[in-house]
């Protein structure tokens, strides 16, 4: 270590304060909804060779810990003081930018003629063009269709703002002012962290803050090393899956193989299924991104939390994702909607650990951060308005020593919701439901978090919705240990009236005005046996209205008396005793998969997916998800729902 370790922690404590003060001022100077109240931005500052050395920890969202500068940097050539680079593409910064309404600043700080770091931040901007508003359609075919590709420009030179970069992002976009708002509060903010590390240079000295970048970084690899030796050696494998691709009815798989030994970790994903022809791929071009390690990075933090935030956390790791995965595309498929491979790779990282430390680890939750976005015409101008009207995460799962938090993932981070009053004054709206739905939590000694309803009444002609990121329509979020999985999300149209539809996961959907677009969120699973669950915490929910009186009996065996009103419950001790003697766990099974993806895995055992997946390697990475398709829908038609052999996966590979 280069620095005393009382000077250390000082340092790491302004730093600290820089990198969060740079959050506020994004929340304080943004112009949308979706940055200023639901917090979708970050801030960080990195080291002089691209990474991040502090990261705040609940200012913004936490999921770009790990990622580096490096190829962006590289990309836009030499940087002067006052340049400040923006980026948006994830193709040119190797996913540093991993969807284009994610728009990057950076700005170098220098001390006389010497880099000492990096001020970065990003906001997802409101449209920056493409098929939709707020550009992110999840059939998109490849990037080009998703919006205007920014490769690392510099939107400032030498301090002055460059008037032909400004005019590029203005024409290609629905909302310039609201985007250019969002962009200017990134340039306060990395200028804000500019003149805060030049109060440090004159406090500290310019070589003391060099050596305590590094040793912040070497001392979370240190710490997170030893989190690691907590994990029992060996190799730890699960699968998840997305619902599917919006395009065909076929699920996407994400399967990991976890190897720990002494203090490293190998994260192999090469059985993950090939890059598909929608949205739903991550560009990581094989690195170790942040976003496909959320799980592994929120579980070291949680077992040290006062290990130092930056991306030393992630140096034990190794990553093998083979070239035309879904966790590693070729150009140029699109990726708008790639925070759902995120949220579903945690549950997957997640699951793996829980065959190694079981109490350590949670059951899944909803795994999913639906942004439902809502456009609608401008009266006079004619232009489109469009506003965020909910960031939907669903419950979480349920741990071993606490319940999962009702209507929000632990996968989600800080995304916040948006108030209604902000909403209903920024955009001609009426939400008439925002709440929790009773009787969703997967049950469990320690139950999942209950899932969302979120009802809106269409107000204006010609306005459309989006809601990029639905998840768990179809597989439940897993629930360990005798845990029962959470229940599914869904989408109604006019719910409780005689002209309700049932509907599927949207893409663009374009309602009428007076018509109530109704989302629900899946929930989290639970964790243990649910006869295990204190009788006065049931008790307690059914008087909240979570559960029922019926739901207490079926599912916990808690009897629940009452007077005939809603008002008063009494827990009948003695019935509870007999009811719960009586109980026999249904399953030995560590996992509770849910029926639907049980279903789906009878009709495709995993061993024979695997042989799949293992063949589709063989192919060019653009011709791997035709090929895929062709084979389950040709096994699909010959067996109807009997389970796939090895044979019939060659005699279908030779037929095609």
């Amino acid at each position: 270590m280069r620095t005393d370790p009382a000077n250390l922690e000082i340092m790491r404590s302004y730093f600290h304060a820089i990198a969060s003060s740079m959050g506020h001022v994004i929340e304080r100077t943004s112009y949308t909804t979706f940055v200023k109240e639901s917090a979708d931005f970050a801030t960080a500052l990195a080291s002089p060779e691209g990474d991040f050395y502090v990261y705040p920890r609940s200012v913004g969202v936490t999921i770009f810990l790990g990622l580096s500068l490096k190829r962006t940097l590289e990309e836009c050539g030499p940087l002067e003081k006052g340049d400040i680079v923006i980026t948006n593409d994830p193709y040119t910064t190797n996913g540093l930018a991993s969807h284009l309404p994610d728009v990057h600043i950076i700005k170098p700080v220098f001390a006389g003629d010497t880099l000492i770091s990096y001020a970065w931040s990003f906001v997802h901007c409101s449209d920056v063009g493409g098929l939709v508003p707020a550009s992110i359609s999840p059939t998109a075919s490849d990037i080009h269709q998703e919006g205007l590709r920014i490769p690392p420009v510099k939107i400032y030179r030498k301090g002055s703002l460059n008037p032909d970069i400004k005019l590029m992002l203005d024409a290609n976009s629905r909302v310039p002012h609201l985007n250019y708002g969002d962009i200017n509060a990134m340039v306060a903010a990395v200028n804000t962290a500019e003149n805060r590390l030049m109060s440090m240079v004159d406090k500290f000295g310019v070589q003391n803050i060099e050596f305590a970048i590094q040793d912040l970084m070497d001392q979370s690899e240190t710490r997170a090393r030893k989190v690691i030796l907590q994990i029992p050696d060996g190799t730890y494998s699960f699968h998840d899956y997305l619902d599917d691709d919006m395009v065909t009815e076929h699920p996407i798989r994400l399967a990991v193989d976890l190897t720990v030994n002494g203090s490293s970790i190998d994260v192999d994903l090469s059985r993950c299924d090939p890059q598909v022809k929608s949205a739903f791929n991550l560009v990581t071009n094989g690195s170790r991104h942040s976003f496909l390690l959320q799980g592994l990075i929120n579980f070291i933090i949680s077992e040290d939390p006062h290990i130092p935030i930056n991306g030393g956390i992630l140096n034990p790791v190794r990553i093998h994702a083979p070239k035309g995965t879904i966790v590693n595309p070729e150009y140029p498929a699109s990726v708008g909607v790639r925070h759902s491979i995120t949220m579903r790779m945690y549950s997957t990282i997640l699951g793996a650990l829980a065959k190694a430390i079981p109490d350590k680890i949670p059951s899944a939750g909803a795994g999913q951060a639906a942004i439902v976005v809502l456009s609608t015409q401008e009266k006079s101008s004619g232009s489109r308005n469009m506003a965020v009207v909910e960031p939907l995460g669903g419950g979480g799962g349920g741990h071993y020593d606490f319940d999962g938090i009702d209507g929000i993932d632990h996968s989600s981070g800080f995304l916040k919701n948006t108030p209604i009053e902000s909403l209903e004054q920024h955009i001609d709206t009426l939400v008439h439901r925002y709440e929790l739905m009773p009787n969703t939590a997967g049950v469990g000694q320690s139950r999942g978090g209950h899932a969302i309803r979120l009802d809106f009444e269409i107000r204006r002609p010609d306005s459309i919705v989006t809601a990029r990121g639905m998840e768990r329509l179809k597989f439940q979020p897993w629930g360990l240990f005798g845990g029962e999985a959470g229940s599914l999300g869904g989408v109604v149209l006019n719910p409780d009236a005689p002209n309700e539809k049932q509907l599927t996961k949207i893409n663009v959907l374009t309602p009428e005005v007076g018509d109530v677009v109704s989302i629900r969120t899946a929930s989290g699973g639970g964790w243990g046996l649910p006869y295990k669950r204190e009788a006065e915490l049931v008790l307690r929910e059914v008087e909240m209205g979570l559960i029922s009186v019926e739901t207490a009996k079926s599912k916990y065996g808690v009897v629940i008396e009452t007077d005939g009103t809603s008002s008063h419950h009494t827990l009948n001790k003695a019935k509870t005793a007999q009811l719960r003697a009586q109980y026999q766990p249904n399953t030995t099974n560590e996992f509770d998969l849910g029926s639907n993806r049980e279903q789906f895995e009878q009709h495709w055992p995993v061993d024979v997916m695997d042989q799949l997946i293992e063949k589709l390697h063989t192919l060019p990475p653009t011709e791997r998800w035709y090929q895929k398709i062709a084979i389950q829908n040709y096994l699909k038609d010959k067996l109807q729902d009997q389970a796939v052999t090895s044979a019939d996966l060659e005699e279908a590979w030779d037929h095609l």
